[in-house]
This record gives C-alpha cells, sequence and structure tokens, in this order.
C-alpha cells in the first residue's frame, strides 16, 4: 500500500507513477482506465494534461464506468476529455444523444473492448495494463454498489437502471473486467473513505465492500491521504 500525504499528493502520486508505467511498458499499446469522483477527475485531468501523454499514440484510454447522460452533461466522467487531443485512442461510452439504449450501450462498448484487447487477452490473460478505481464512502468502485445483483455478474459490462447513487442509469465494467488488469490502483481521499478502506485492508467480502473485491493479476495498489488513513 502507497500512503501519501493530501488529496493533491494522492493525484501527483499517481500520475506519476501512471505516466512512469506508460514510458516503462514495452507492451506494443498501453491501456488504461480511468475513474471519476473527485480525486479520479484531478488524476484524469493532471494525466492527460502531460505532454508525452497526449503524444504517445500507443495510449488507449478507457472508462470502468460512465453516467448514462449526454455527452456534454456535467455528470460524465468523460467531461475531463474537453480541449483535449492526444495521439492514442480514446474510448467514450455512449450517452442517450447518440440515439443507443442503456442496453445497446453496454453491447457497444463491451463490443469495442473486445476489438481491442482481444489479442492482448489471448497472449496475457490481461485486458488493461492499469486500471484506477476511486473507492466510494460505502465502498463501491466504478458502479459497483453493495449488495447489489451485479456483483455476481459473469458478464463484463452491464447497464445498471437503479443505480442507489444519482444518475440511476449507468453502465459499468465488472469484476471479470476489472480484475482482467495487470494493475488495480484503488484511491481514497478525506475523512469520510475512512471507514471503507479500513474495511479494505482488513479484506472485507466483495458484498459488504465491492472495492475489496478489485484485484491485479500484477499488484494491487491502494493510495490513500491521512484522513482516508485507518492505520
Amino acid at each position: 500500500m502507497r500512503n501519501v500525504n493530501v488529496v493533491r499528493d494522492v493525484v501527483t502520486a499517481v500520475v506519476s507513477d501512471l505516466v512512469d508505467a506508460m514510458l516503462a511498458s514495452d507492451n506494443q499499446e498501453f491501456h488504461v482506465a480511468l475513474t471519476g469522483g473527485r480525486a479520479g477527475g484531478l488524476i484524469a485531468r493532471e494525466f492527460l494534461s502531460r505532454p508525452e501523454v497526449v503524444a504517445n499514440p500507443r495510449l488507449h484510454i478507457w472508462w470502468s464506468d460512465e453516467r448514462f447522460v449526454p455527452r456534454e452533461n456535467q455528470d460524465r466522467n468523460d467531461l475531463v476529455l474537453a480541449g483535449i487531443e492526444i495521439k492514442g485512442r480514446i474510448h467514450r461510452i455512449a450517452g442517450p444523444d447518440t440515439s443507443e439504449s442503456i442496453e445497446q450501450s453496454a453491447l457497444s462498448y463491451s463490443s469495442e473492448l473486445h476489438q481491442f484487447t482481444t489479442t492482448r487477452f489471448c497472449a496475457t490473460n490481461t485486458l488493461m495494463d492499469v486500471t484506477i478505481l476511486s473507492i466510494g464512502i460505502d465502498g463501491h468502485v466504478a458502479s459497483l454498489f453493495p449488495h447489489s445483483a451485479q456483483l455476481d455478474s459473469p458478464l463484463g459490462i452491464l447497464a445498471i437502471t437503479d443505480s442507489p447513487k444519482p444518475p440511476s442509469q449507468r453502465v459499468t465494467w465488472t469484476f471479470p473486467t476489472i480484475n482482467a488488469s495487470d494493475q488495480v490502483w484503488l484511491i481514497a481521499t478525506g475523512a469520510e473513505k475512512k471507514d471503507a478502506v479500513r474495511d479494505v485492508i482488513a479484506g472485507a467480502g466483495l458484498h459488504d465492500i465491492p472495492a475489496a473485491g478489485a484485484v491485479g493479476k500484477k499488484e494491487t495498489r491502494l493510495y490513500i491521504d491521512p484522513q482516508a488513513s485507518s492505520l
């Protein structure tokens, strides 16, 4: 576990480590899944502002979940891309403004993930190099909430129409997709996350604390600030 000092330090540490991982990778492509939330949005913005990132044609950017709202809606995680042009490939989850239903959006994203990672998965049994996930106050990650039926789904990407956290309609990766990552990096900032962090460290069951079920094939990291620390 990596324990850093303040919210900004968490952002700086994650971005620095992510850039280092990208530059050190000898894979033909580098696939990273970004996340929403307060710190997650800051991480995405700072990462995508780095010259070495926007100039890297090997880079593939994904989101592990998205709110099913129109593209310019302030609730969307991918709004951090506004005004940014990169040489890599951006993979967005379609919203209702594309005329796709939420079920079609989930199927389309699943097909896109399959298209761009099948060769890699067959060779290494992984989809992402790094998946970054914000831990919610209740321990949720992506749009996988405690005690929800989606926690046990064998499908890789799901449409959710009854999210307990608004907006209610979302498209999310499930654990078969999240855990097909070389590395999973969990982030938590603020005292309100302290109980969830404690439960993750203690090895809680994923039905109670979904973040505890997110595990990288090679490495799992937890980035927290002192306020979120239960140690």
